[in-house]
């Protein structure tokens, strides 16, 4: 599930400089299609292609609805959901903490995560923190909500942003 963020910023078509738009596809389904031999199919969803800092309330709702509508679609057969969310890193905690609080006894393993730098930079963290939170997503026992990023999958409970380091 995509939300935006500096992970899903694209080169401008029409303007020249840093005055960064969102693409059409999403840097996750990208990175994700980039591996032939990935060991898991997924489907993408947008919610909305914004700053994290411009994203309100509704679009936060929306994004729990999104992860209710598919923890109903997950069958009995399989162990559990695994859902991975992409969100700009500025405000990033907030909705992981809310998802936490509000879906009660879930069967879905959920990662937040997002990049400092666009994907589309050759030195993007993007790719590093996608396959994270997808690997995350499998050994994170049903029920919990967690952030990835930069090498350290933390739960949303306890996740606290770094002031001094923006992380």
């Amino acid at each position: 599930i995509t939300m935006g963020g500096t992970i899903d910023k694209d080169y401008p078509r029409l303007t020249s400089g840093y005055a960064f738009e969102f693409g059409d596809e999403s840097a996750a389904t990208r990175i994700l299609n980039a591996h032939p031999n990935l060991g898991v199919s997924f489907t993408s969803t947008s919610i909305c292609k914004k700053d994290s800092l411009e994203i309100t309330g509704d679009e936060r709702l929306l994004l729990y609805r999104e992860i209710c509508k598919v923890l109903k679609e997950v069958s009995p057969s399989s162990n559990h959901a695994r859902i991975v969310v992409t969100h700009g890193t500025d405000t990033m905690v907030e909705p992981a903490q809310y998802i936490q609080k509000h879906l009660g006894d879930h069967c879905a393993s959920i990662a937040f995560t997002g990049a400092t730098k666009p994907e589309r930079f050759i030195d993007s963290d993007a790719s590093f923190n996608v396959g994270m939170a997808v690997g995350a997503t499998s050994i994170c026992s049903p029920g919990s909500v967690v952030i990835c990023m930069n090498g350290n999958i933390v739960p949303a409970e306890s996740c606290v942003r770094e002031e001094e380091s923006g992380l």
